[in-house]
């Protein structure tokens, strides 16, 4: 049967008595005169211009049913067909999906957010659901949950601590509905920040589901959401043996200049505040210097004018991290140039570290029990002295194999007898190349070898600059061995004069990394142990890839920090103790961004309607029980071709006149 989507368009039909009016205005009444006899006047045509008035009742009829054509498309005609009993009595229902992202802590979002959920419990017309969603984390209300419940929970909920993940509300919302449900439609309340919806790939309108977006959080002024200052980072390096300096930056988000107070708070008093002012759109570096003889830890608070309080508080710990350990692997038995070897690398290593900072400690203990396959060993670094029959009787392979596995970092200098070590770096596969022979000896004691130029992109050479690289070109090798067909996918730090490798290493896909020294590092070998240059030389080429500046664990809420058997999952910002380590967990930094996306861009990257007017949701609820085709084309068809006929019909007619002209009596 025929429908009209706007039955109100009928009201257009009283303009068809327009053409009737004209017809009764343009209408003649004639009049009879008498008139004397025309016999002898010759007849003749008489020219005839203009349009065709509208006496023409078949013009007149014409325009009637154009003007009724044209109510009929206004009234957006379709032919509906009604579903079968069983398909009507399906129920309706409506899931409301709520952001509780950090963003919704500021702004006044979340308030916005559940007085729009409340209303719309009370509006709908319909079984009702919740979820909220932030990174990783859903909690629902199944829908067909009692109302007075939905509206109970939404009045306690709070913002979240974890960075915003859109992907994970559409992840789940197509299976929250049943299958048979006639009417499906998900109200989702955010404000839409761009760090959480960007990157959102999804279509519900191929699953049935009718979405409606909700905007909260804009405000009504448009640089209302552009006020926003944040801590966006905190850095704590030592000042001497007592102090530590605390290094921070504050962004200004805004368009227009900021000003506040950053306070330093200590033991819950205020120690230290500085008045700062931040240029818009940009960041100013501040920085604190406080004893550390009584503290451990400390906070930092913007004190202002903010939309986004959230971000204006950060925890630091004030004492030195603890120490990182490392241990050696050596034969029983050390001999003089071993015991040498191990005194050199010990030295330098517990050296390395400024006043207490990153300091590396030696924990045999951790590396005896590594021999022993422990999986959770603390043992950051292990340095291998010479490998040997003592190292394949004893099966070490596997258990470096598991360490490196696990992340550690692992040192090897050859033995006396070179070839052995060589073989056994090759069998296990840790590095591919060929072994020639041992370079120098008595002779390369009056002509040593040395160190060539470091390459401009390798990883030394923004370590040694300036005069720091000179004391590196004087080391003086008399012995080393020469390798040759290095895989490609080693890296060679160092090389002689002649380009030979001097140091093999190779970071691993699961963050650990071996290093490879074709000398002993003892004065038979080198005097490289005894040059300033050796401790960050060695430093250098252990550190990991993805080492962060940061000394202690940080941490976003939601990230994992330790072992499997022993892990940390941070909730919330602030300084945290685990397993004998300080942790700091930080506010998101992505949540402090203010821009949004706009209506338009939703639009264009969901395909989705924001804020449905009434009139379409009243609209989409009344034909949700029908299969409706739409007819409006054809009487748009209907239309054109009653126009153009009438406008053929009425065209004005060229002007004639009898050839013979007028005749005269």
């Amino acid at each position: 049967m025929i429908e009209f989507g706007q039955p109100a368009a009928f009201w257009t039909g009283l303009a068809v008595g327009l053409p009737i009016l004209a017809h009764m205005a343009y209408r003649r009444i004639t009049d009879r005169h008498k008139f004397p006899s025309l016999r002898f006047i010759t007849p003749s045509q008489i020219p005839r211009t203009g349009r065709k008035t509208p006496t023409d009742r078949a013009l007149l009829c014409l325009r009637i049913l154009l003007f009724l054509a044209i109510m009929f498309l206004l009234a957006d005609p379709y032919w509906s067909v009604p579903v079968n009993p069983e398909q009507s009595s399906r129920k309706s229902e409506t899931l409301i999906a709520i952001d509780l992202s950090p963003s919704m802590g500021g702004w006044n979002s979340l308030a916005e957010a559940k007085n729009a959920a409340s209303q719309i419990i009370e509006q709908e017309n319909s079984e009702m659901g919740l979820l909220t969603f932030g990174r990783n984390s859903i909690e629902e209300w199944p829908i067909g949950t009692p109302t007075d419940q939905l509206v109970d929970t939404i009045s306690k909920l709070d913002h979240g601590w974890k960075r915003g993940d859109a992907q994970v509300l559409i992840d789940r919302v197509g299976r929250l509905f049943e299958v048979n449900t006639a009417a499906k439609k998900v109200v989702i309340i955010s404000d839409f920040q761009k760090g959480d919806w960007q990157s959102v790939n999804f279509d519900l309108s191929e699953k049935g589901i009718d979405v409606e977006m909700i905007r909260v959080g804009a405000g009504v002024d448009p640089q209302f959401r552009s006020n926003n200052q944040s801590i966006m980072d905190v850095k704590v390096v030592p000042s001497g043996p007592s102090k530590v300096r605390i290094w921070s930056v504050i962004r200004n988000w805004s368009v227009q200049k900021s000003s506040g107070d950053l306070e330093l708070v200590v033991g819950g008093e205020v120690q230290e505040t500085q008045v700062i002012e931040v240029p818009a759109l940009s960041s100013r570096q501040v920085q604190f210097i406080v004893p550390t003889s009584d503290v451990s830890q400390a906070q930092l608070r913007l004190v202002n004018e903010d939309s986004l309080l959230l971000d204006n508080l950060r925890s630091v710990w004030l004492k030195a991290p603890p120490p990182k350990h490392f241990g050696f692997w050596h034969e029983d038995g050390l001999d003089e140039s071993t015991r040498s070897e191990m005194n050199f690398l010990k030295t330098a290593v517990e050296s390395a570290g400024d006043n207490g900072w990153n300091r590396w400690q030696e924990s045999q203990e951790n590396a005896d029990g590594l021999r022993m396959v422990y999986e959770d060993s603390k043992l950051e670094l292990l340095l291998i002295l010479g490998l040997g029959e003592w190292f394949e009787n004893q099966g070490l392979a596997d258990s470096l194999n598991k360490y490196l596995e696990n992340g550690g970092v692992v040192v090897i200098t050859p033995g006396e007898i070179f070839s052995e070590t060589a073989t056994i770096i090759r069998n296990a596969e840790w590095f591919k190349f060929s072994f020639i022979r041992v370079a120098g000896g008595a002779a390369a004691a009056r002509n040593p070898f040395r160190i060539g130029a470091l390459e401009e992109d390798s990883k030394l050479a923004s370590t040694f600059a300036g005069k720091s690289v000179r004391d590196l070109y004087l080391t003086s090798f008399r012995k080393f061995g020469i390798l040759q067909q290095i895989e490609d996918s080693v890296e060679i730090a160092l090389r002689d004069r002649e380009g030979r490798a001097l140091v093999l290493s190779k970071s691993l896909s699961s963050g650990g990394r071996i290093v490879f020294f074709p000398f002993r590092m003892n004065t038979y070998w080198s005097d490289l142990p005894l040059r300033t240059s050796f401790l960050p030389l060695l430093m250098e080429l252990v550190r990991k890839e993805k080492r962060k500046d940061q000394t202690l664990p940080l941490l976003e809420p939601g990230e994992q920090y330790g072992k499997k058997e022993q892990p940390f999952l941070a909730q919330r910002p602030g300084v945290f103790r685990h397993a004998g380590r300080w942790l700091e967990v930080v506010f998101p930094s992505a949540e402090s961004i203010t821009d949004t996306l706009s209506d338009q861009e939703l639009n264009n990257r969901l395909g989705l309607r924001v804020n449905l007017p009434a009139e379409e949701k009243a609209e989409v609820g009344a034909l949700a029980d029908k299969d409706r085709n739409s007819l409006w084309m054809w009487f748009a068809i209907l239309v054109a071709t009653l126009l153009t006929i009438e406008m053929l019909w009425s065209r004005p007619l060229p002007s004639s006149q009898d050839s013979k002209g007028v005749s005269h009596a």
